[in-house]
């Protein structure tokens, strides 16, 4: 098979791969981690908006039918909070994504880390089969476009 490739061809090729490299995998770990949890951190989110203001509408609806104030009812402290959480839905949504997001890159770091050093540590490497281009295929071509001349204007 490499002599295929080697006299010029082309075709497949088997290659083994002895170790794989720490930092692609680190951060193939981190856009995974951070994606995935900034996709639930805004689930979240969405649903911290959405229970604040059912609280409140509770609380308001309890306040009118048993004539009882606010304070005495559950969560009646966090009122404040309460609102300021559904008033302002809009920021707290990609807030609570992008804590979560963080926190998620930073497991994704490590687990990456872990993963390239487990492999490296304990595989004897893997074969892989590679396609090696023909000589005229990776050549480059030199691409030249003739550009008309526009007219000058005199101005």
């Amino acid at each position: 098979m490499a002599l295929a490739a080697a006299d010029g061809r082309g075709g497949p090729v088997n290659v083994r791969l002895r170790r794989l490299p720490l930092w692609p995998l680190m951060a193939a770990g981190t856009v995974t981690g951070f994606v995935g949890g900034f996709f639930i951190g805004c689930v979240l989110g969405a649903l911290l908006a959405w229970f604040s203001g059912a609280v409140l509408d509770w609380h308001r609806q309890l306040g009118f039918t048993l004539g009882v104030t606010e304070a005495l009812l559950p969560l009646g402290d966090q009122i404040g909070i309460l609102q300021t959480i559904n008033d302002f839905w809009w920021l707290v949504v990609p807030a609570a994504g992008l804590a979560v997001g963080i926190l998620s890159a930073v497991v994704g770091t490590l687990a990456g880390g872990l993963a390239a050093a487990v492999f490296n540590r304990f595989s004897s490497g893997v074969w892989l089969e590679v396609e090696v281009p023909r000589r005229e295929e990776a050549a480059p071509r030199a691409v030249v476009r003739e550009v008309p001349e526009s007219p000058r204007r005199a101005g």
